[in-house]
């Protein structure tokens, strides 16, 4: 069964992000993504201002589960969703696969921007 957990300590943190070859940011909020106990996948995100800023997203090394990056980057903009934060960018989206983005609702916008509008996203109200 999948399971959606934000990482609660920082070393917590450091070891999932290095096992999913993401550089460890000690000013991000992170989630993990698990299969009947087994990491598939990690991200980390900032939150900036009003803004939330989704940094990395990424299977575990050895790992190929797209559906679980999708389902945790859903889940993580749903939380900053309900903490008031409606404004979600990536600002370095070469790092994340253009597809998983563009699933998880992301566009670029007019300037080149990937810009996701959270405004009653989850609610059914966009």
């Amino acid at each position: 069964m999948l399971k959606i957990l934000p990482i609660e300590t920082k070393d917590e943190q450091a070891r999932i992000m290095a096992l999913c070859s993401i550089p460890y940011n000690v000013n991000a909020l992170a989630y993990a993504a698990y299969d009947d106990e087994v990491l598939v996948g990690g991200a980390q995100f900032l939150l900036k201002g009003a803004t939330c800023q989704l940094t990395d997203i990424r299977n575990a090394d050895g790992v190929d589960d797209a559906e679980a990056l999708f389902i945790m980057g859903r889940g993580l903009l749903n939380f900053v969703d309900l903490c008031g934060i409606h404004d979600a960018y990536v600002p370095n989206p070469e790092k994340i696969d253009d597809a998983l983005l563009a699933r998880i609702g992301f566009f670029a916008n007019d300037e080149g921007v990937y810009y996701m509008n959270l405004r009653g996203f989850f609610t059914g109200k966009h």
